[in-house]
C-alpha cells in the first residue's frame, strides 16, 4: 500500500458521506488523503446548453459545463473543497481543484498520485436514470486502475472511527 486515497467531491450530500467514509480510512490506515472537485469543462451532448444550472458552473455538481471555467468558477471549487473537509473534520487533507470530465480527470489524478484506491459517492439514481445522465461512480469503475470504493446512499456519518 502507498499510503494514498483519492476522494472525488462535489458538493452533494453523497459526496459528503463519501468524504466522512475516506477521512475514517485514511485515519485507520495513516493514509494521505488526496480531496478533489473536478469542475467540468466539456459539453454535455445529451443536454441543451440552456439547462445548466448555476451550482454544475461552481462546483462540477450537475450537468457538465458548456464554456471554459473562470477564475471565479475555480475559486469556487477551492471554497467548495475547504468548506467540505473543515465540516467533516478531515485534518490534513490535500485539497484539488481539477478540470476535466469528472470519472477520467479523477482516474488519472489517482494514476498521477499512485493512489491505492479511489471512494466517491453514488446518487442512488437507479439504472435507468443513470444510464441516460451518466454515473461518475460507474464511469470511474469502468476506466480507474485501482479500487473504486462507492459509498451508498444509506451510509451515515456515524460508524466505527
Amino acid at each position: 500500500m502507498n499510503g494514498s486515497i483519492v476522494c472525488g467531491v462535489d458538493g452533494s450530500p453523497d459526496s459528503q458521506r463519501a468524504l466522512g467514509v475516506a477521512g475514517r480510512v485514511a485515519r485507520r490506515l495513516g493514509a494521505k488523503l488526496i480531496v478533489a472537485n473536478v469542475v467540468a469543462s466539456v459539453p454535455d451532448p445529451v443536454v441543451p446548453a440552456n439547462t445548466y444550472q448555476p451550482m454544475a458552473r461552481l462546483t462540477g455538481y450537475g450537468p457538465p459545463m458548456t464554456e471554459k471555467p473562470t477564475d471565479a468558477d475555480m475559486e469556487a471549487s477551492e471554497a467548495l473543497l475547504e468548506h467540505l473537509v473543515a465540516e467533516a473534520g478531515v485534518d490534513g487533507a490535500e485539497l484539488r481543484t481539477e478540470l476535466g470530465i469528472p470519472a477520467e480527470r479523477l482516474a488519472e489524478l489517482a494514476d498521477d498520485e499512485e493512489a491505492d484506491f479511489i471512494v466517491v459517492g453514488s446518487r442512488g439514481r437507479g439504472p435507468l436514470k443513470s444510464a441516460f445522465l451518466g454515473s461518475v461512480s460507474n464511469s470511474l469503475i469502468g476506466i480507474a486502475r485501482c479500487p473504486v470504493l462507492v459509498v451508498p446512499r444509506g451510509v451515515t456519518e456515524a460508524g466505527p472511527s
